[in-house]
């Protein structure tokens, strides 16, 4: 059954698709044809003023497929970025910005790009240029404008400190990484100007951390407790790997809306129907006491809340195992001194 979802942040019925639709299209979805396989790509560190190039709207589109190598979109945001004196003459590809695609799947090569499948965060940006580059460059979905070092993590550290945001200049901020283990795949959907961006890797360290509790047996049948869940991952691999409970929390509205979205587009696969039981409309962005926001029941059973960690306790009294996973550089301990007491077993990450 297709679901059909409306995107928190542009309104449409595009943004947001099921794991399945994803997965049917992760080996081609950036896949050159046999036309533009073997396109050149450009010097990333040449002057763009040096490169000789004048792009247009469809300046180095493959006439067979339709899509651009990712290297001329970048050059076409940058040239926009140039001509708007956000960029120097003598910047580079690299220059540019950070580009996010829209659905992080395994690449072999560099991706091969159709409309609106490509979010560019860049650090000079005002909105008259960032609606420029959404008008002229079809294959950015959304502008991003960040404002400090780039290795800064977006999102809450914790519920005493001010979020850092990226600043949605233009377009769509949604995006989505399809992360593979031995359990099986999910998709997990973020607004990427709230929240953390995770590079999706085969080798994650957290992810074999799941699997290896997943084979010493450890999740068939318990209750965990994913405490900072961000978009969801770490818990809802645990409810793939047969816990009987599972409970998502975390202190940030994005982060918990994100979590219900992910539910929803990956239902299939988890084996659960999701029913809210209270609306996100009216809570506040940084939560104190948790509340119960969505459950989900089926092969397991799914509780969502949002709140702060250190007082989870009351509605969650106990559970088997609890995931402690701040940013980094965030300290753990008064995380880890609580839930120690009321767990079987603590991880943190």
């Amino acid at each position: 059954m297709l679901i059909i979802m409306i995107c928190p942040s542009c309104g449409s019925e595009d943004c947001i698709r099921p794991l399945e639709y994803v997965l049917d299209r992760a080996s081609s979805i950036y896949a050159p044809c046999g036309k533009c396989r073997n396109a050149a790509p450009l010097d990333k560190t040449a002057p763009f003023n040096e490169l000789g190039l004048t792009f247009g709207i469809d300046a180095k589109r493959c006439p067979s497929c339709g899509k651009r190598h990712m290297d001329h979109i970048m050059a076409h945001a940058l040239e926009i970025l140039i001509k708007n004196k956000k960029k120097g003459k003598s910047s580079a590809l690299k220059d540019t910005g950070t580009p996010l695609i829209e659905y992080g799947v395994p690449l072999l090569e560099p991706p091969r790009l159709g409309s609106r499948s490509l979010i560019l965060v860049t650090d000079n940006v005002d909105k008259k240029t960032a609606g420029q580059i959404i008008d002229q460059v079809p294959e950015i979905k959304g502008i991003l404008k960040r404002s400090e070092n780039p290795s800064k993590s977006v999102g809450l550290l914790d519920t005493d400190r001010k979020p850092y945001l990226y600043e949605l200049m233009a377009g769509c901020d949604m995006r989505a990484d399809l992360v593979s283990s031995m359990l099986g795949d999910l998709l997990f959907y973020r607004n990427q100007s709230e929240m953390h961006i995770e590079f999706r890797r085969n080798d994650s360290i957290k992810i074999k951390m799941i699997e290896k509790l997943f084979l010493e047996g450890m999740l068939e049948g318990k209750v965990v407790v994913d405490g900072l869940a961000s978009v969801g991952t770490l818990g809802l691999f645990a409810a793939l790997s047969g816990a009987k409970k599972v409970v998502l929390n975390d202190a940030w509205l994005p982060a918990v809306r994100n979590i219900l979205i992910n539910i929803d587009v990956n239902s299939s696969a988890l084996g659960v129907r999701m029913e809210r039981t209270c609306e996100l409309e009216g809570l506040p962005q940084i939560a104190g006491v948790p509340v119960l926001v969505a459950k989900a029941s089926g092969n397991v059973e799914i509780e969502v809340y949002h709140g702060d960690l250190r007082k989870l306790d009351g509605p969650v009294p106990s559970c088997d195992i609890c995931i402690i996973d701040t940013f980094p550089g965030v300290s753990n301990e008064v995380f880890l001194r609580k839930w120690e007491k009321l767990s079987g077993r603590v991880l943190t990450l």
